[in-house]
């Protein structure tokens, strides 16, 4: 077991904005963090009904399949590149799917020799088994009571596993270590030497861009258009090979035509990425802009009201208002985002009768919120009926056809949340050219239905874009590995194997392995590198006294709040009234900053025995 470093800093503060990458070298220990007890040998059987393969000594992925109609505790074995090449044998996964189901342990997978020669319908595995400190002697027991045999650490087979996790470097058989690996591949980026500038197609985009958004749009391009294997991909005599996880392949790997656009916040990355889809309209697929307006719609003049609504509704009743942009009626969309039953609309069209299906449609999600964030900066930045958009949220067409027709459709991750067990949702029977999800934060959260859904979108190219891709921890970049499909990190067991165990445990190898990682798939500028000449952030802290009113009522407050606390931590019930915890915090921030934003009557209530009520009170202000 590796001695865990300490007096070491909070890995949240550290990566909350991914601006501290270069300035740590080291995370500190989760408590919950897991360690390895041990292996167990079980066989990978079923090989003959499933496609996936393996080729020799390789990690493999195990996943829990609860729901498998022939065995509730199936664990279901994953390549590389997730393909499922079978099961762990029944036996096995009897005595560790519960102990999974429970949290008791997490499981690894690695097959440790080529099964050239051996039985053609299974395949040995190590099943390495990990668990907190304090569970080990349950986990021991329970899976020595099951029949299986556990080499631990203290005994002689131990030796025998060939896990990366436990034994990262073989010097006799010339294998790269993987912080070896994960240096090389950095290498490589970091001699791909500066970010060009790019402008984007005026037929198109009619702003100017900002230097750093040439340069971001150069990146977007580049990465769309690349023909370089993914990272941590090598080709050798011939075949392809995976040097993470030892997968052979005979076929070339896609690329990966994607990433994470982690700009700050404020420096346009809306625009950059509308100037990513202007190409689609007036360009060869790598930036270079045609010498004339091939597939751009030509502006009509005139009272443009069929035009501003495709399927010939119009804007009326109300529930969509025009106003005069530039001598032009235009349709807003902010009045309808806040009625529940806005309907399904085409926006920004130049000609209703357009029935020509787009070779290249743009599906972005957003939270409901950004929906008019995004036609603002269509009105603002692109010419007039250049692009055709359709807002699929609310009441929203069933037609496959109706959506190929736009360039972007727009929609929320609620929405595809809702159509996900749909099995005749249109926007799961479209291949997208390309997926947007901004605000991606949104999926931090690999396990929730939103995260699932988008996740199971078919596209050609998948962005990510969000200013905070790390928000509560480095587990929160799981679900966004998941969505980009970016291997072998898509799958958990290797994201832990990899990254997760290794930064939980205040290892510096697993930083750097973020680092290098956050290199290969993301951009990031801040505003305070000066990349828009803004002078740098100046924060100034006043102490100020609170008032003779104000002084009373918050010691008040606060001593009865500290009573009401102390008797939930007392009884062990803090949790299931975290939420008076946090109306506790709200109502004394209130006092600090004005007596007037209080409930009215809560020094008539003070002192009192039902502080929750208080605090409870009219909380909706």
């Amino acid at each position: 077991m590796e001695e865990i470093q300490e007096d070491q800093e909070d890995p949240v503060s550290l990566y909350m904005s991914l601006d501290n990458w270069q300035d740590c070298s080291y995370l500190q220990e989760t408590p919950n963090e897991s360690f390895m007890v041990g292996f167990v040998i079980a066989n990978i059987v079923g090989l003959q009904y499933y496609s996936g393969t393996i080729t020799g000594r390789e990690l493999v992925g195990l996943v829990r399949e609860p729901l498998n109609p022939y065995d509730q505790n199936a664990l279901k074995v994953l390549n590389t590149r997730c393909l499922q090449v079978g099961h762990i044998e029944r036996s096995a996964a009897a005595v560790l799917s519960p102990l999974i189901d429970s949290n008791m342990i997490n499981v690894e997978g690695i097959v440790p020799n080529s099964r050239s020669g051996g039985n053609k319908f299974k395949i040995p595995c190590q099943v390495h088994v990990f668990a907190r400190v304090e569970g080990f002697e349950i986990v021991k027991t329970a899976i020595s009571r099951g029949g299986l045999v556990l080499f631990s650490q203290m005994e002689v087979g131990f030796g025998l596993s060939e896990a990366m996790v436990v034994k990262e470097k073989n010097k006799k058989s010339g294998l790269k270590s993987l912080d070896e690996i994960f240096k090389l591949v950095d290498e490589n980026v970091n001699k791909k030497g500066k970010l060009g500038a790019l402008e984007p197609p005026k037929e198109v985009i009619k702003s100017q861009l900002f230097d750093h958004q040439k340069e971001g749009l150069w990146w977007l391009v580049n990465r769309e258009n690349s023909g370089e294997l993914p990272p941590f991909w090598e080709e050798k005599d011939g075949k392809f090979v995976n040097v993470l996880t030892n997968y052979h392949t005979n076929r070339r790997p896609e690329p990966l035509r994607g990433g994470i656009f982690a700009d700050d916040m404020g420096l346009g990355k809306t625009l950059t990425l509308l100037s990513l889809i202007a190409f689609d309209k007036c360009g060869d697929g790598t930036g270079v802009v045609r010498g004339h307006k091939d597939n751009v719609a030509e502006e009509i003049g005139g009272d443009d009201e069929d035009a501003s609504v495709s399927g010939s509704k119009k804007c009326r009743r109300g529930r969509v208002s025009k106003k005069v942009i530039g001598g032009r009626k235009k349709c807003r969309v902010e009045d309808t985002l806040s009625d529940g039953n806005v309907k399904g609309k085409s926006v920004l069209i130049a000609n209703k009768s357009s029935g020509v299906p787009c070779a290249k449609t743009t599906l972005i999600v957003c939270p409901p919120a950004v929906f008019s964030t995004w036609i603002t900066q269509l009105e603002e930045h692109t010419q007039r009926g250049s692009l055709r958009v359709y807002m699929y949220y609310g009441e929203r067409t069933r037609e496959v056809e109706e959506l190929k027709k736009h360039d972007i459709v727009l929609t929320t991750y609620s929405t595809l949340a809702a159509e996900d067990p749909w099995e005749d949702a249109p926007v799961k029977k479209i291949d997208w050219y390309r997926v947007i999800l901004d605000e991606a934060h949104v999926i931090k959260n690999a396990n929730s239905q939103q995260s699932r859904a988008v996740t199971n979108l078919n596209a050609k190219r998948r962005w990510v874009v969000t200013g905070t891709p790390i928000q509560n921890g480095s587990l929160d970049l799981f679900s966004l590995m998941a969505f980009l499909r970016f291997e072998p990190f898509s799958i958990k067991s290797y994201w832990q194997s990899l990254l997760q165990r290794p930064l939980a445990q205040g290892n510096k190898k697993g930083l750097a392995r973020l680092q290098v990682l956050m290199a290969t798939i993301s951009l990031r500028r801040t505003k305070d590198k000066g990349v828009v000449g803004l002078p740098s952030k100046t924060v100034e802290t006043h102490y100020i006294e609170l008032s003779g009113e104000e002084r009373e009522l918050y010691d008040q407050m606060e001593a009865e709040a500290k009573g009401v606390v102390q008797n939930f931590i007392n009884t062990d019930n803090l949790m299931r009234n975290f939420s008076t915890v946090l109306c506790i915090i709200l109502r004394l921030r209130q006092i600090c900053n004005d007596l007037a934003l209080c409930p009215s009557d809560l020094r008539s209530l003070l002192p009192s025995n039902s502080i929750e009520g208080i605090l409870t009170f009219n909380t909706a202000e």
